[in-house]
């Protein structure tokens, strides 16, 4: 059993000084020499010894005036202004410079942003140079959601590492009664890191679907701020640019909506996870090989690897039981595989700024 949180170096309340406070209580007090209390409490001499340490730090006993060997309880109350008093107290301090700071910085924005003006940025585009530049703005962001956010991630499973920093976020969210909802390629139900998160969040409430293709990556608060990756003259997307302008994140908002509305539900952990997706699957190959497109862009496309690319075209065209990808292109349609998907562009009938809830 452990109690409270272990502060600077004090001890942690443990079910063998619960015992021995318990004790003293009952009786007054307790003599620290020999045998004291471990023949009635059933703990050997040094575990007594350990646990009035313990008690001691915690100031839940104190010695007895002019009897230094003897032990006497304390008020858990006046143990808990002594002990904590001091923590809180310096926590306060270091809370109100840590806002005192953010509102220094905070005072440059106006600079900065007609600085940027002059040089003929745009207003309510951010650019976020580095990735712990791009994960301090992510997280502020989460903290200040109120209703709800949504995210595209192409590609295959997640890295566990990135999940495992992500979990706690999320959780947090959903027990703020956050609304969540997370877009996935059918390839990363193959990912078992990614099926244990999808279901650990699904429990809490978070929602998940699956499609063929998805465009780049996003993440949407509130339908009023959005991170994308740097793109830029060719960039790796690293780091990210945050979108606050109006009528961007409402096209982000139809694109999300659209390709949520399509997808198919992802749970997690399921043996017919990828068999619930499997003509999807195919339907998106059948497409991407009657445009001509390279092992390489296909694998890109759909989100996995070359190898495993290869292995789903290589069984595709024995399903159908062609000799090569032209005939399996033929084969394809009369089999009804080739029936071109809802198209990925977001419907122009809505105007530009209307922003699509679901």
């Amino acid at each position: 059993m452990s109690i409270g949180t272990n502060f600077d170096g004090l001890p942690q309340l443990d079910a063998r000084a619960i015992a021995v406070f318990e004790y003293v209580l009952s009786r007054g007090s307790l003599d620290r020499r020999p045998p004291g209390a471990s023949p009635e409490l059933g703990l050997a001499q040094e575990e007594v010894e350990a646990a009035c340490r313990t008690l001691l730090g915690l100031r839940l006993l104190r010695p007895a005036p002019g009897r230094p060997e003897e032990l006497i309880p304390v008020s858990p109350d006046a143990a808990a202004a002594e002990v904590v008093g001091p923590l809180e107290a310096r926590l306060a301090r270091d809370a109100a410079h840590a806002q005192a700071v953010r509102d220094d910085l905070h005072s440059l924005m106006p600079a900065f942003r007609a600085a940027r003006r002059r040089c003929g940025h745009q207003e309510g585009i951010d650019v976020l140079p580095d990735l712990p530049a791009a994960s301090a703005m992510l997280g502020e962001a989460a903290a200040d959601c109120r209703e709800e956010v949504f995210s595209i991630q192409p590609g295959g499973g997640r890295a566990p590492h990135r999940l495992g920093d992500a979990i706690e976020r999320d959780l947090a969210m959903l027990r703020r009664g956050i609304r969540m909802r997370t877009l996935y390629q059918h390839s990363a139900r193959a990912s078992l890191s990614t099926q244990g998160y999808v279901e650990t969040l699904a429990e809490a409430g978070a929602e998940y679907r699956t499609a063929a293709e998805l465009p780049d990556r996003a993440v949407v608060f509130d339908r009023a701020v959005a991170f994308l990756p740097r793109r830029a003259d060719g960039g790796s997307g690293e780091g990210a640019v945050l979108v606050r302008d109006p009528d961007v994140v409402a096209y982000l908002c139809r694109v999300f909506e659209q390709h949520w509305s399509g997808a198919t539900p992802f749970l997690g952990t399921s043996e017919a996870a990828y068999k619930e997706v499997g003509h999807s699957l195919r339907r998106a190959l059948v497409g991407l090989l009657a445009e001509g497109a390279k092992d390489e862009v296909i694998a890109r496309r759909m989100g996995m690897s070359l190898r495993t690319c290869r292995r789903h075209i290589a069984e595709l065209l024995e399903e159908l039981g062609a000799e090569s990808r032209f005939q399996g292109g033929v084969l394809a349609e009369r089999a009804g595989l080739a029936v071109p998907a809802e198209s990925m562009v977001p419907d122009q009938r809505c105007g530009c700024g209307e922003t699509v809830r679901g």
